[in-house]
């Protein structure tokens, strides 16, 4: 959208299928679906990666695009393919990093720094802010910045509940911010909490590319849009510059090239990286040696969950229609006081009610009548604790590969993925089951469930790093605008360029890199420098 609306004719290479929210989501309730919702038994899981019965159709199809993972080592990367992508189906929580992620490395001497600070980057959460709408609220806290909001989704009865033990134990507390419309907003409309969210927003009053950026750039004329086109390749010059690109078409399997001026690599973080890897023997831009290195999720696992005995057996209401929830922001190794076991810290989320999938009643005895009513009883008083989101060491041993015998339906070599927690990771989750726990109990609440179980690395589908961006060509891919050190003409945009994983959600990091990225371009571009 930058890019076009500056005047530059744009090709916009996407793997995936078009798509049309108004036509193709919908609010069907879970009776209304074959399978009630999840899916044939053993398809889902086992080939569609992080999808439900919704929405299984605009995800990856594992069977088609395979990847690996070293022994022992597992790794879970859910996927999407559709014009679009994973912006069609996300959680939707829009955090601002600070210096206490951008400078961690000065703080504690783990690392690397990144080449920017937060005052580089405000300026862009302004502007991303401003226009895909966050809903939200000041909190006043140097390690969880304010940014530009619409009013905040009001907190339901748990989460009220869950606010006021969070007061006790002097934890800082703030509503979930998300990138979901609370008013209307540049001819979007606001939510009106159907809930359906993950399954894709049939009035884009959540942000994704297809109803909010992407329709302002095709109104320019200046963007040509090519769906169900694998990309493999970067074509590069004689002079060391990329000259374009190579697709498959997805159906026909004829391969084309596409030229340009300048090429940019904006998939996820992953398959940017993979491209790269493909587009010269070493890799593309890897004269650091570091590209593929430094892979980093975040960190999460199981929560903990149970009853909230003042809501047992109220009125049902429509406590998931809304996708927001109670934000808890670190507050560990902020100021002078520092945990001991661990560097860094995590954020938590809060929220309970009736949802629409009841994910407790599988565990209660019973069954017939006398049973529909114990989950009756129960349904309003459900809630549960989780980590949204914890720090992740980056570690060189993280990486990723071209595997050398698997290859996708195209005959593209598949990625190999080497990932592990380390010992600070593990005690960054530890901690949060602790406190977890301790504000359940400042709750009043009936633990039903508190079983530590550390996430899988990729669950929480926060993957970064691969690609990272420093000051010093010898030490990183790209620098701070996300431009390759080797080649001037080449962005990567997305989470590959990450140094640290830091404790907030990474979407709207992204974007304010991306619009930084793509000011920096327009500027190279009008000095000849590109």
């Amino acid at each position: 959208m930058t890019l076009a609306q500056a005047g530059y004719k744009v090709a916009l290479i996407e793997a995936g299928s078009s798509i049309s929210p108004a036509k193709d989501f919908h609010h069907r309730l879970p009776y209304q679906l074959e399978f009630r919702g999840m899916g044939q038994p053993g398809l889902l899981r086992k080939h569609f990666r992080g999808s439900t019965e919704y929405n299984y159709r605009i995800m990856i199809d594992d069977r088609e695009n395979p990847y690996t993972t070293a022994v022992d080592k597992p790794f879970s990367w859910s996927r999407s393919r559709v014009l679009g992508g994973r912006t069609l189906h996300w959680a939707r929580a829009s955090d601002r990093m600070s210096d206490f992620e951008f400078k961690a490395a000065s703080r504690d001497g783990y690392g690397e720094d990144w080449p920017i600070s937060y005052k580089d980057v405000a300026p862009y959460y302004d502007r991303v802010e401003r226009f895909i709408g966050v809903s939200g609220a000041a909190a006043d806290l140097p390690q969880f910045p304010d940014g530009s909001f619409l009013p905040a989704m009001p907190l339901n009865c748990a989460e009220t509940i869950f606010k006021a033990a969070c007061g006790k134990l002097g934890i800082p507390v703030t509503p979930r911010r998300v990138a979901q419309l609370t008013r209307t907003l540049n001819g979007r409309p606001p939510c009106h909490y159907c809930g359906n969210c993950i399954n894709g927003c049939d009035v884009n009053a959540m942000f994704n590319t297809v109803g909010t950026t992407l329709p302002p750039a095709l109104k320019t004329g200046n963007v040509t849009v090519l769906c169900d086109s694998v990309v493999s390749h970067v074509l590069m010059n004689e002079e060391n510059r990329a000259s374009g690109v190579r697709y498959i078409e997805r159906f026909s399997q004829k391969s084309f090239e596409v030229s340009a001026r300048v090429v940019i690599l904006a998939g996820s973080s992953l398959e940017n990286t993979r491209l790269l890897l493909l587009s010269q023997n070493g890799g593309l831009a890897n004269s650091s040696g570091v590209l593929g290195h430094y892979l980093m999720d975040q960190v999460g696992g199981a929560g903990v969950t149970g009853y909230l005995p003042p809501l047992r057996g109220s009125a049902i209401r429509n406590d998931d229609g809304k996708a927001g929830g109670l934000q808890i922001p670190n507050f560990n190794n902020i100021g002078k006081s520092r945990a001991a076991k661990f560097i860094r810290g995590y954020g938590m989320s809060a929220s309970g009610g009736a949802g629409m999938f009841p994910a407790f009643a599988p565990s209660l005895p019973g069954f017939g009548s006398d049973y529909k009513k114990q989950v009756k009883a129960l349904y309003p008083a459900y809630a549960r604790v989780w980590m949204s989101g914890g720090e992740m060491l980056a570690q060189k041993e993280n990486f990723v590969e071209l595997d050398p015998v698997v290859r996708d339906k195209w005959g593209i070599p598949a990625l190999k993925i080497h990932c592990t927690h380390s010992d600070n990771d593990r005690a960054v989750y530890a901690d949060f089951f602790d406190r977890a726990q301790e504000i359940f109990h400042a709750a009043k609440g009936e633990i039903t469930s508190a079983k530590p179980l550390m996430g899988v690395p990729g669950g929480l589908i926060h993957e970064v790093g691969t690609c990272r961006m420093g000051d010093d060509p010898t030490k990183s891919v790209l620098n701070s605008f996300c431009q390759t050190h080797d080649v001037k003409n080449l962005y990567v945009f997305g989470g590959g360029c990450f140094v640290t994983t830091g404790d907030k959600h990474p979407t709207l990091t992204m974007m304010a890199l991306t619009a930084r990225g793509c000011d920096h371009l327009i500027d190279a571009v009008r000095r000849s420098e590109i």
